[in-house]
């Protein structure tokens, strides 16, 4: 085991820095874990932290935040950031709040730990989720390298995160909740809408990101920031609702091929990629370079497509998605619509009236914004399920 003093604020390293460094060489993985405990989180903090977590999620690794709002230190954009978060990863991101009713003490660690294969690291100190906390505070923050999981720092350092992942005596299992958007709608009616500290001018994520413009994350065609475009940015007005089947691949979407033509507008036989943006409340997520793959079926006669969504892995069959042509060449959006939710049921009942797939059992509508079918889609997008 290795240890470093980061010494935030007083030298260019920062807690940022070091969640810079393990998600960019965590992208391209698919069975790395980030986890974090934060006693208070900021929606701004969130705001500069998803891009490097979209690149770290994009081939299939984790997260897992469990955080607190005690005394009020956090803020509704942290709580409505986290929960679009969750919702664009569903089975990849995990965000837990904590919250003991006790007078006397509050929920309060602050930990970073990232499992990277046989190998984890952990940071541990004073600094939360928060802007200040990552970036300009004077921290106390230690760097834990080449950690063995059998090691005793592994061993104690899973037991404390346990300690509030898996609360027990004398805590209980319900001081644990999983956020849902229940409890966003409950807490955004008493939380502050921004941390009093962060209010200042000066603490702003473009200002964060300048310095790293130059060096683009992996796996990512754009400058790092998600990005807060609405419909109305765009003048490319196509969209494509689709069932979702049970594929060869769990982690591989099958795309008809006259819907490669007319939607992607790709030739069906040509190599290509494209961008693609997952579509939350809280704007678009990085957009990551996804090849449209070309298979030819067990037999090798059959031309297929397919695109690659590790979100889609575990979740019950049929999905439905739903994409839109965003700004660019090759830039796409989408939102995934979860068996038996309300927007699921409202996308079968246009695909099973409006299904353009023929005989085919993958039912699919490609259309233009305003045309007669946009009124009942667009509320889709709206969903906070």
């Amino acid at each position: 085991m290795k240890a470093a003093l980061i010494r935030q604020a007083v030298s260019p390293e920062s807690l940022f820095s070091v969640l810079v460094d393990w998600c960019r060489e965590g992208a391209g993985k698919r069975d790395w874990r980030l986890r974090i405990l934060s006693a208070f989180v900021s929606g701004k903090a969130v705001l500069a932290v998803s891009p490097l977590l979209d690149v770290f999620l994009a081939d299939g690794n984790s997260v897992e935040i469990i955080f607190g709002i005690d005394r009020s230190g956090t803020d509704r954009s942290a709580i409505r950031r986290l929960y679009a978060l969750q919702r664009a990863y569903p089975t990849q991101a995990s965000v837990k709040l904590f919250q003991a009713p006790a007078r006397g003490s509050i929920f309060h660690p602050k930990l970073y730990i990232l499992d990277a294969g046989q190998e984890r690291r952990c940071v541990l100190g004073s600094a939360n989720l928060t802007f200040p906390g990552l970036t300009t505070n004077l921290e106390s923050l230690m760097l834990y390298t080449e950690i063995r999981s059998g090691a005793e720092m592994g061993i104690e350092l899973e037991k404390l995160w346990e300690t509030f992942a898996e609360p027990d005596k004398p805590l209980k299992p319900e001081f644990l909740q999983q956020l849902t958007g229940q409890l966003v709608r409950k807490y955004t009616k008493s939380l502050p809408e921004v941390l009093e500290d962060e209010r200042n001018a000066s603490f702003q994520v473009n200002a964060l990101w300048k310095p790293l413009s130059n060096a683009p994350l992996p796996r990512s065609s754009a400058t790092p920031g998600r990005r807060p475009e609405g419909l109305a940015s765009t003048n490319k007005k196509q969209y494509l609702l689709m069932d979702i089947l049970q594929e060869t691949r769990s982690t591989q979407m099958q795309i008809p091929l006259a819907v490669v033509e007319r939607f992607f507008e790709l030739r069906r036989d040509q190599d290509a990629q494209v961008n693609v943006s997952i579509w939350t409340g809280q704007g678009l997520t990085q957009p990551i370079v996804r090849p449209v793959v070309k298979s030819s079926g067990n037999a090798g006669a059959r031309l297929m497509r397919r695109l690659e969504m590790p979100q889609i892995k575990r979740l019950p069959r049929p999905l439905i998605g739903l994409f839109l042509r965003m700004p660019g060449a090759s830039q796409f959006a989408y939102l995934l619509l979860p068996q038996n939710t309300d927007g699921w049921k409202k996308a079968n009942r246009i695909l099973r009236d409006h299904g353009q797939q023929g005989k085919a059992v993958r039912r699919y509508v490609v259309g233009r914004r305003g045309d007669k079918l946009w009124k009942s889609i667009q509320p889709l997008l709206a969903s906070d399920e």
